[in-house]
């Protein structure tokens, strides 16, 4: 079981990364136009999203995200031992994905990213952005596996544009796009913060669950 969610949770979270860099590399390649920039990058990511997860929910769930992972063993849908086999393999996919979609555009596999992202106003939309996508995941669930890849995927893509951070909501991509220097990356001392305000976003969103959406 360890081995299927590994290599499940190694590829969806490869994928997902290549998804988002990649579109924006070739939106980047394409257009000085930011808005064109974002649009492009914001329908390739909702797009990937929904069919990642539908793809692959059925062989590891589809984390694909380390706060996914916590707040699923928070409330007790997977257990420990199984931590560690997630997470390593989303931070694995995540940089595996980075490196490829860098490659695939004829960049260095790793280049430390020079876009600043700043600002206690970013802390708090990244915070926002990671507490809706927790939400949401937990309000779709029983719904089964298409509802939750749509859900998710119209989420970011609206969190691409609503949030002045646009809606990483994911410890290990945030790693990953330290390491392009492209329309996706972040800086390395921005980083920090990023991840920090996807933690405490998921804590109160799965605070928040467990007072009303568990007890339905």
């Amino acid at each position: 079981m360890k081995k299927r969610i590994f290599i499940g949770e190694l590829i969806g979270s490869a994928f997902l990364v290549m998804i988002i860099v990649g579109s924006g590399i070739m939106a980047q390649n394409l257009t000085r136009d930011f808005a064109v920039m974002l649009l492009a990058n914001t329908l390739a990511t909702g797009a990937g999203l929904f069919v990642l997860i539908n793809s692959i929910a059925s062989i590891s769930g589809a984390h694909f995200n380390p706060v996914v992972t916590m707040t699923m063993y928070f409330t007790k849908k997977i257990k420990k031992d199984l931590i560690l086999t997630y997470i390593s393999a989303q931070i694995l996919g995540c940089l595996l994905g980075v490196m490829l979609a860098n490659f695939m555009f004829d960049l260095p596999l790793v280049e430390l990213s020079r876009k600043v992202r700043p600002g206690i106003n970013i802390f708090v939309a990244e915070l926002v952005a990671t507490f809706g996508l927790i939400f949401i995941i937990f309000g779709t669930l029983k719904k089964g596996s298409t509802s939750v890849a749509a859900s998710v995927a119209a989420y970011i893509a609206a969190g691409y544009w609503f949030t002045s951070s646009t809606s990483f909501a994911n410890p290990a991509v945030a790693l990953a796009r330290t390491f392009t220097d492209t329309f996706t990356g972040i800086n390395y001392l921005n980083t920090p913060s990023y991840i920090v305000a996807e933690m405490i976003g998921a804590l109160l969103a799965l605070f928040v669950i467990k007072k009303i959406i568990s007890k339905k």
